[in-house]
C-alpha cells in the first residue's frame, strides 16, 4: 500500500530540485506550517502501532513527502512542549507535567515512524528517565522503546521493554504485537521454551498480526523445536504446516483475484518447512549409522523438492551443499563439484554466511586443497569471530601442516566461543602446549625430509591479507559504511532544513488552521465555584481545579492542543449531581473526607482491568464488608453509574529491593582492612548456634532469631532431637528404590571462590550440563570416587613422608583474594533433587522429620505452606542431594522467596555461601552485568565482583548433623567439601515479613513471564480460613490479597455473564492441585478457563481466553461465592490479649 495516500492527496513524490528550495532566502519559520485536514486528523492517531505502516528496510526508502509530513507534525509537538514548559514555570501543576509528557510521547512515535532509529532511541530513553511512572502507564511507549532496541539487535534491552508492556497490558492488539517480538527476541537469545510459549499465544490470538502472520508463527513454532533438539516434535510440526499450506495456496489461486503477494510468502514459508524436514533428515545420519544413507537420501529428496519449491533461497542450496559433501569419497569428484556449485549458488544469495564459507573450507580440505580452504574458513571468521567450527576447522587444517603455533591458537579461539564439544578441542589445546614447551630435537643428517608439508600455508596472521578474505571484507566495510551513513544522515537535513524551508501553499488544496480550544460556560463556573472554596478541597477536588486552571493557562498562551487528544482526556468528568453537590456543600464529592482518592469517580471502564496484581494500591478500608465490596463492584457494570475503584487498576512495576540506604561499611573501611590483612569486612559472620537441649529446640526465641537473620546454622538439633539421618544415606536410598530415576549434573571441580568455563576462562555461567541415571548407579559412582580419591590420598602420603608442614589454621581464616581457575579441569558428576514425595516409599523418613520443631517441619500450623492442602513438589515435599566433592547447588533464591531447611546428613562437609535479601537489586544488576539471569539462570558468583561491588556475603561450613536455615529471600550457592548427602525443603513461617516478600516475589515472576511454585491467593484464602490473627501487619497483607482478590473474581464472573455465558459450578476437590494457566503460567484462582485441547481439558487465566476469544471457553467456578464471603467476613484481628487460643493464631 502506498503510504502517502494515508497522508495526503496524489502529490508529485519527486525530490526537490535544489533551486526549488531556495537556498538564498532562508528564514527561520515563525509560524507553524500548514496542515490539510486529513494530515492534521493522522497526527493525533499516530503511536507507535502504527509502525507496521511506515516500517521501510532503508530510511531512504520513504518518500519526501512522507517525511515531509513526519517533519510537519515534529514541528507542532516541538512549538507545543516548548509552550507547556514555559506555562509550567508559572504553574507547577502535576496535569502540565503529564501534557508535556504526552507531547513529548507523541514527538517518540513521530520519530520512530520516520525510521529515524538513532533520533528515536535518544528520545524514548530521554523520557523514560524524566518521567518513568507515566511512561509505564502507556503502553505505546514500552512498544516503542522495544521496537528501537529490536532494530538494533539488542536483545535483552527489548526483552524488558516488552515484559514490561505485557505485566500491565496482557490483551489487546498491542500485547499481541509486544507478544511475537519477544518471541524473536527469546529466539536469537536461544531461550526457546519461552520462545514457543510466547509464539503459541500469538497463534491462538483471536487477531493477526501483521508484523509475523499465523503461518509464520507456526514455522519458527516449529524452528525452536528443531534448535530446541526436540526432532520429533518439529518434523510433525513442518509437515502438519505443508498440508496447511498446500490447503490454503490451492484456495488462493482458485480466487479470480488473486492476491500474489500473500501466495509468494505462503510458498516461501512451505519451501522453508520442506528444506528444514532435510535438514533434520540430514542431522540424523549422524546418530543413526545404520541407516545412514537413508537418511541422507531423504535430506537429499526434500530439499531439492525446498528448492523446486521456491529457488530464491539461499538456505537451501547451502543445505543441499552439506549432504552433496557428505556422500562416499568413491564418487566425490562429481560430489564435491556438485556440493561447491551449491554453495557458490549460496554465497550468490547471501554472502554473509558464516556457516557456508566454514563448510566450503571443509570441502577443500578433504579435497586436499589447503590454501582455498584456508581462506574460506578466514572469510567465515571474518563474517562471525565466534564461529567455533571454523577456529576448530581452521586449527586442524595447521596441526595438519605441522604449523602448531596457529593451530594452539585456533584451538583456543574456539574453546572462547561455545564449542559444541568442548573436551576434545580442550585435549588438543593442553596436548600443543605441553608439545610447545618443549625445545625441538634437532633433525639427523641422514634423515630424509619429508614430503607431507611441501605446502607451507600463510600464517594466522597472514592469513587475513590472502586475496579472497580481503575482497570480502572491503565488501563488508564499504556495506556497513553505507549503513552508518544511513543513520548519521537520513534525517538531519530534513528536521533542520524543515526549519529554514519556504513552502508554497497550493491553491487547489484545503489547508486547516487550528486554534486554542476555548473554556466552555461549565467548566468556567466550576473553576470560579472550585476557587471560591479552594481551603476546604480535599485532593481529588484539587485535581479538578488545577485541570481548570491549566485548560485557562492554556487558552491565555494560545497553545494549540488539538494534535494531543490525550491532553483533552485530561480533564476529569463532572456529574451534574457533583456540581449539584458543588453549590450545596462547597464539594463534589458528598462524603469527600470518606475517600482517599487521587481522582475522581470513574463514569467509563473497560470490561476488566488493564492487568491485576496483588500489590495493587487499595482505596478501601481493611474493616469493609464483603457485600460492599460487591456492590462497589457491580456498579462498574451499570451505565453512566459513577464507579469507586476497590484498588488501583494498573498494575504498576514491581522492582527488587535497592538495597539498604546506609551501606554496611565504608570503602575506608575495606582499605584499612585490607592494608592489616585482616578478614574483608563485607565477608559477614553468620551465626553458628548450638542447641543442646529439647527445650532450647523448641523455644520461641530461637525461631524469632532464625527469622530475623540472613542465613544461620543449628548444630547439635539433629542429635539432641535424636534424629535418625542414617534413613538418608545414600545406602538406605538405594535399598529403598535404587531403580528411582535422578537428575545428575556433570560440573568442574574447582575452588569455591571462583568459577570458569571449558576455557578455563573466569565467569559466573556455571557449567552444569543435565543428564539422567537411577541411584543404584549414582550411588556406584559416589563409593568409586571415595575409593579413588583414598588411593590417591595414600600414594600423596608415601611420596611425603615427614613433609613439610601444612598451612596456619588463622592464616587460612582470613580472607584473599581468589586464585585463578585451574587450567586442568576434572569433570563430577551431582545428583540432584531426588524426590522423596512419596509417603508409601519415603514413609519411614518423613516420620522421623516430625521430630523436629515446629517452625521447620514439613507440616506445622505455623508453616503456611501447610494450609495448601496439596504437595508443592520440592517445596513441602522433601528432596535429597547425593554429592562428591566440589558439587556446587548454584546461587538461587528459594520458589517464590519462601525460607529453606537444610540438613547435612554427611559424612562430609558443605561451604555455604549467602548473600542478604535486601541486595537482591544490586544482584540482579551484577548478575545482568555478568550475562547471567538470577531468576532462571545457572551461575556461581565470584567472590570477588562481589565485594568490589560493595555486597556482603556469609561464608560458613556446615558440617554433618547441621542444620542450616535460609531466611526467605536470601541469595545462596553451596559447594561439597567432601562426600555427603543433603536434605532440604522450604517453609514458610507465618510472619509479616515471609507473605510480603513472597507477595512481591509473586508479581515479579508475573513480570519475568517465570511460572511461581506457590499459588498465593489460594494459600492466603487457605491462611485466612484456618489462621486467627494476633499480628496487625499479617493481618492487613493477607486481607489485602482478599479484598483484591474477592473484587477481581465479582470483575471476572460480571464480564463473563456480559459475553452471554454462564458459570458452571465445580468444587474443588481434596488433594486436588492449583490451576496455573497454559500460556501465561500464572495462577487461575476460583474461575478457571477451561477449554478442550488435545483431548485433554486445559486451564487459562482471564486475559489469555479474552486474547483467544471467549467464546471457546468453558468457565468453571471451584468455590463459591458464599463460601468466599464467609472466609472473608470471618477473618478476624484479635489482639493478643482477647486471645482465646482455640485454634492456631499468627
Amino acid at each position: 500500500m502506498n503510504t502517502v495516500s494515508l497522508l495526503t492527496p496524489p502529490m508529485d513524490e519527486s525530490e526537490p530540485l535544489p533551486e526549488e528550495r531556495h537556498p538564498g532566502n532562508f528564514k527561520k519559520w515563525l509560524e507553524l506550517p500548514l496542515l490539510t485536514n486529513y494530515e492534521l486528523e493522522r497526527i493525533r492517531t499516530l503511536s507507535s502501532l502504527s509502525f507496521d505502516e511506515f516500517h521501510v528496510q532503508n530510511p531512504a526508502d520513504l518518500t519526501y513527502q512522507v517525511r515531509l509530513f513526519f517533519a510537519k507534525a515534529r514541528q507542532y509537538l516541538v512549538r507545543y512542549v516548548d509552550e507547556m514548559k514555559s506555562i509550567y514555570k508559572t504553574h507547577k501543576y502535576k496535569t502540565i507535567e503529564r501534557r508535556i509528557f504526552y507531547g513529548l510521547a507523541k514527538q517518540c512515535h513521530v520519530v520512530l515512524l520516520a525510521n529515524d532509529w538513532t533520533g528515536a532511541l535518544e528520545l524514548y530513553q530521554e523520557v523514560l528517565s524524566h518521567h518513568p511512572d507515566l511512561f509505564s502507564h502507556d503502553p505505546s511507549m514500552y512498544f516503542g522503546l522495544g521496537l528501537v532496541y529490536l532494530h538494533f539487535k539488542q536483545w535483552k534491552p527489548a526483552i524488558e521493554a516488552f515484559t514490561r508492556l505485557l505485566y500491565s497490558f496482557p490483551t489487546g492488539m498491542i500485547a499481541l504485537q509486544a507478544k511475537v517480538r519477544l518471541g524473536v527476541c527469546y529466539m536469537e537469545l536461544e531461550d526457546y521454551n519461552r520462545c514457543i510459549n510466547l509464539f503459541k499465544l500469538a497463534v491462538n490470538d483471536s487477531d493477526e498480526s501483521v508484523f509475523m502472520p499465523k503461518f509464520t508463527i507456526k514455522y519458527n513454532i516449529a524452528l525452536s523445536h528443531e534448535n530446541n533438539d526436540e526432532l520429533e516434535i518439529a518434523e510433525s510440526e513442518y509437515e502438519n504446516l505443508i498440508t496447511e499450506l498446500t490447503q490454503h495456496i490451492s484456495f488462493l489461486q482458485s480466487k479470480s483475484n488473486v492476491d500474489q503477494q500473500q501466495v509468494d510468502l505462503l510458498i516461501s514459508v512451505k519451501a522453508a518447512c520442506l528444506r528444514q524436514i532435510g535438514w533434520i533428515s540430514y542431522r540424523r545420519s549422524y546418530k543413526d549409522d545404520a541407516n545412514r544413507l537413508d537418511h541422507l537420501k531423504k535430506a537429499q529428496e526434500n530439499l531439492i523438492s525446498a528448492h523446486d519449491t521456491d529457488p530464491r533461497d539461499g538456505q537451501s542450496y547451502y543445505y543441499l551443499g552439506r549432504v552433496y559433501g557428505e556422500h562416499e569419497p568413491s564418487v566425490s569428484g562429481q560430489v564435491a563439484h556438485d556440493a561447491f556449485v551449491n554453495y557458490r549458488f549460496s554465497i550468490d544469495k547471501k554472502e554473509q554466511n558464516a556457516d557456508t564459507w566454514c563448510s566450503i573450507g571443509a570441502l577443500y580440505q578433504r579435497q586436499n586443497q589447503p590454501i582455498d580452504a584456508l581462506q574460506a574458513f578466514i572469510c567465515a571468521i571474518e563474517l562471525n569471530s565466534t564461529h567455533s567450527a571454523a577456529w576448530t576447522d581452521l586449527g586442524e587444517l595447521y596441526e595438519k601442516n605441522a604449523q602448531y603455533q596457529d593451530a594452539l591458537e585456533c584451538f583456543k579461539n574456539a574453546m572462547l566461543n561455545n564449542p559444541v564439544a568442548p573436551e576434545p578441542i580442550k585435549a588438543r589445546v593442553q596436548f600443543l602446549e605441553k608439545e610447545l614447551s618443549m625445545p625441538v630435537p634437532a633433525r639427523p643428517s641422514n634423515h630424509a625430509s619429508s614430503s607431507t608439508f611441501e605446502t607451507v600455508i600463510p600464517s594466522l596472521k597472514e592469513a587475513y591479507e590472502q586475496p579472497i578474505p580481503l575482497e570480502l571484507r572491503n565488501r563488508q566495510d564499504a556495506a556497513y559504511a553505507d549503513r552508518e551513513a544511513q543513520y548519521d544522515n537520513a534525517f538531519w537535513d530534513l528536521w533542520e532544513d524543515f526549519r529554514t524551508m519556504e513552502h508554497e501553499k497550493p491553491e487547489d488544496m484545503e489547508w486547516d488552521v487550528t486554534y486554542p480550544r476555548p473554556m466552555e460556560d461549565l467548566e468556567i463556573q466550576v473553576m470560579q465555584l472550585l476557587r471560591a472554596n479552594e481551603p476546604a478541597l480535599v485532593k481529588a477536588e484539587r485535581e479538578v481545579l488545577e485541570c481548570l486552571e491549566t485548560s485557562e493557562a492554556v487558552f491565555k498562551a494560545k497553545v494549540i492542543e488539538y494534535v494531543i487528544p490525550e491532553a483533552v482526556r485530561e480533564m476529569p468528568r463532572v456529574t451534574e449531581e457533583m456540581i449539584q453537590n458543588l453549590r450545596d456543600h462547597g464539594h463534589l464529592l458528598e462524603s469527600p473526607r470518606c475517600y482517599s482518592f487521587p481522582f475522581l469517580p470513574k463514569i467509563s471502564f473497560n470490561d476488566l482491568p488493564d492487568s491485576f496484581s496483588l500489590l495493587s494500591e487499595l482505596y478501601v478500608s481493611m474493616d469493609i464488608s464483603a457485600q460492599e465490596i460487591m456492590q462497589m463492584v457491580h456498579r462498574r457494570t451499570q451505565p453512566n453509574s459513577t464507579y469507586l475503584p476497590v484498588f488501583e487498576e494498573f498494575a504498576k512495576l514491581p522492582e527488587p529491593p535497592r538495597g539498604p540506604v546506609k551501606p554496611i561499611v565504608t570503602d575506608e573501611d575495606v582499605r584499612t582492612a585490607l592494608e592489616r590483612s585482616e578478614k574483608h569486612p563485607l565477608i559477614l559472620k553468620t551465626p553458628i548456634l548450638t542447641v543442646d537441649n529439647r527445650k532450647e529446640a523448641q523455644s520461641l526465641e530461637l525461631q524469632r532469631f532464625l527469622d530475623g537473620s540472613t542465613i544461620s546454622c543449628i548444630r547439635g538439633l539433629t542429635g539432641c532431637l535424636r534424629l535418625d539421618l542414617s534413613l538418608f544415606s545414600t545406602k538406605a536410598v538405594a535399598e529403598i528404590d535404587g531403580n528411582q530415576e535422578i537428575e545428575i549434573r556433570t560440573q568442574y571441580q574447582l575452588p569455591p571462590e571462583t568459577n570458569c568455563d571449558h576455557a578455563s576462562q573466569q565467569t559466573w555461567q556455571c557449567v552444569s550440563d543435565p543428564s539422567y541415571t537411577t541411584v543404584n548407579k549414582y550411588a556406584e559412582y559416589q563409593s568409586e570416587s571415595f575409593k579413588h580419591t583414598l588411593k590417591g590420598e595414600a600414594e600423596k602420603i608415601k611420596k611425603n613422608v615427614g613433609g613439610t608442614r601444612g598451612p596456619s589454621p588463622k592464616r587460612m581464616k582470613l580472607y584473599k583474594r581468589a586464585s585463578s581457575p585451574p587450567k586442568h579441569l576434572k569433570s563430577i558428576k551431582y545428583g540432584t533433587n531426588i524426590d522423596l514425595s512419596d509417603d508409601t516409599k519415603w514413609g519411614k523418613q518423613i516420620n522421623e522429620l516430625s521430630k523436629l520443631p515446629a517452625f521447620c517441619r514439613l507440616i506445622a500450623g505455623s508453616n503456611m505452606l501447610s494450609h495448601l492442602g496439596h504437595q508443592v513438589h520440592g517445596m513441602n515435599t522433601v528432596k535429597l542431594f547425593m554429592k562428591v566433592p566440589g558439587c556446587r547447588t548454584p546461587a538461587h533464591q528459594d520458589s517464590n522467596h519462601m525460607a529453606s531447611i537444610n540438613i547435612n546428613i554427611g559424612p562430609g562437609d558443605c561451604e555455604w555461601f549467602a548473600v542478604p535479601y535486601e541486595y537482591w537489586g544490586k544482584m540482579h544488576k551484577l548478575c545482568e552485568k555478568n550475562g547471567v539471569d538470577l531468576l532462571t539462570g545457572t551461575f556461581w558468583p565470584i567472590i570477588d565482583d562481589l565485594l568490589d561491588a560493595g555486597i556482603p556475603v556469609h561464608r560458613f561450613t556446615q558440617k554433618a548433623g547441621d542444620m542450616v536455615y535460609v531466611s526467605g529471600g536470601a541469595i545462596h550457592w553451596v559447594q561439597a567439601s567432601g562426600w555427603c548427602n543433603n536434605i532440604s525443603w522450604n517453609v514458610a513461617p507465618l510472619n509479616f515479613q515471609q507473605l510480603s516478600i513472597s507477595l512481591l516475589s509473586y508479581e515479579y515472576n508475573k513480570l519475568r513471564r517465570f511460572k511461581s511454585e506457590v499459588p498465593m491467593q489460594l494459600m492466603c484464602w487457605q491462611v485466612a480460613k484456618n489462621v486467627k490473627f494476633t499480628n496487625q501487619l499479617i493481618y492487613n497483607t493477607c486481607k489485602g490479597v482478599l479484598i483484591r482478590s474477592l473484587a477481581f473474581l465479582r470483575m471476572v464472573a460480571d464480564y463473563i455473564v456480559s459475553q452471554k455465558k454462564t458459570i458452571k459450578a465445580h468444587t474443588r476437590t481434596s488433594g486436588e492441585q492449583s490451576h496455573f494457566c497454559m500460556t501465561c503460567e500464572c495462577e487461575v484462582f476460583c474461575i478457571l478457563f477451561v477449554k478442550d485441547i488435545g483431548g485433554k481439558f486445559t486451564v487459562f487465566c482471564v486475559y489469555c481466553a479474552k486474547s483467544q476469544g471467549i467464546e471457546g471457553f468453558i468457565a468453571l467456578q471451584q468455590f463459591s461465592f458464599t463460601d468466599l464471603y464467609s472466609i472473608y467476613d470471618n477473618m478476624k484481628y484479635i489482639p493478643a490479649a482477647n486471645n482465646n487460643k482455640m485454634s492456631f493464631t499468627a
